[in-house]
């Protein structure tokens, strides 16, 4: 009788906690960055533009242009499509809060591009990370609790389709 009070606690307690590891990779990016050790990220650019760059300044113009025609309806922020594969999110002065790549031609800072495997984001970002899923994709993240950033890498059968890097404090 003990033997199947022990083996039936024990199914429960892989049960349960099977359960409840797929229902955190649902909890929202914020819970995770939350209790996600900090990685340093604030080398961290996009075509040598950084987080909280700003739209307007000069060099941002001359290579980009005047940016006129929002790519999303958002109610929280502007959406500018600023090149083929590279989307933006800015505040309403054009201070830079995100960066959505899906080009392999725009690396990261550390050399991550669409397209590679995940294990070399691991190699390059470091195992500080967290797992999740959103929109029916499995999600890597690493936040920089320092400089309030993040990057997550979007991925389908182990290889990068998109990341993004984002003001971590973001909605």
């Amino acid at each position: 009788m003990y033997k199947k009070i022990l083996i039936s606690s024990a199914v429960f307690a892989v049960f349960a906690g099977t359960v409840f590891w797929f229902l955190m990779q649902s909890f929202p990016r914020s819970f995770h960055q939350k209790y996600t050790d900090s990685t340093d990220l604030h080398t961290e650019n996009i075509n040598g533009f950084y987080l909280f760059d700003n739209i307007n300044m000069d060099n941002f113009i001359s290579i980009y242009g005047k940016q006129m025609h929002k790519s999303a309806d958002n109610d929280l922020y502007n959406y500018y499509e600023v090149q083929d594969g590279l989307e933006i999110a800015t505040t309403t002065n054009g201070g830079i809060l995100r960066f959505s790549v899906e080009k392999s031609s725009i690396p990261t800072s550390k050399g991550i591009n669409v397209g590679e495997s995940i294990t070399e984001v691991k190699k390059a970002c470091g195992e500080n990370y967290y797992k999740r899923t959103e929109q029916g994709l499995d999600i890597m993240g690493f936040v920089d609790k320092k400089c309030h950033q993040s990057i997550e890498f979007w991925y389908d059968q182990k290889k990068v389709l998109f990341y993004r890097l984002d003001d971590s404090r973001m909605q």
